[in-house]
């Protein structure tokens, strides 16, 4: 649903280095999937929650010193972009709230079914993609950090997402959590 421009777009930034390319197979692709198989259960806006998707990392394949705040500093640019692909305004809106949303679990009250899709589709990946993501951790922090601390790291990344899961997606990660779980107990 998301026009072919923007996804042709965000395959584009992230061809630009091995590390984004990896990150956009990785990573990006397996959001853009979970979030799908999410808002057609939730009954999410697709438009919204597709483009949450895809542009959910914008920040970080320009400047990785974002990684940490990607989801605060990326709602401009996106505002900027789809602007000029003439999307409407509450859109635009929806897809910057949903993307700023996303630093913080979406089991709260308000929280949109577009903001819960794109959340656990994100915690979702880094189940269905362990390797990439001791590989990718170790990688940002430039290879400073030992195997035993980027392990715990990746630990931490998945109980507390998992612990902020809606059952749906718990349900459909079940065998990666435990697969995960006795790999880091081995």
């Amino acid at each position: 649903m998301v026009t072919d421009y923007i996804r042709g777009f965000v395959k584009e930034e992230c061809n630009k280095n091995q590390l984004t390319r990896e990150l956009y197979d990785n990573h990006i692709l397996v959001v853009v999937d979970y979030g799908a198989r999410l808002g057609r259960l939730l009954e999410a806006d697709p438009l919204v929650l597709e483009l949450a998707c895809y542009l959910h990392d914008f920040s970080p394949h320009h400047n990785f010193e974002h990684k940490n705040s990607h989801n605060f500093k990326s709602s401009k640019s996106i505002e900027d972009l789809l602007s000029k692909f003439k999307f409407p305004k509450q859109i635009i809106e929806q897809v910057c709230e949903t993307i700023s949303a996303n630093a913080n679990p979406a089991r709260i009250k308000n929280a949109t079914k577009e903001q819960i899709c794109l959340f656990n589709a994100e915690a979702m990946s880094l189940l269905a993609k362990p390797v990439f993501w001791l590989y990718y951790s170790n990688s940002i922090r430039e290879n400073k950090m030992t195997h035993k601390d980027n392990l715990k790291v990746y630990i931490d990344w998945i109980e507390y997402n998992w612990n902020n899961m809606i059952s749906e997606a718990r349900d459909m990660m079940a065998e990666e959590y435990s697969f995960v779980q006795k790999l880091v107990n081995k």
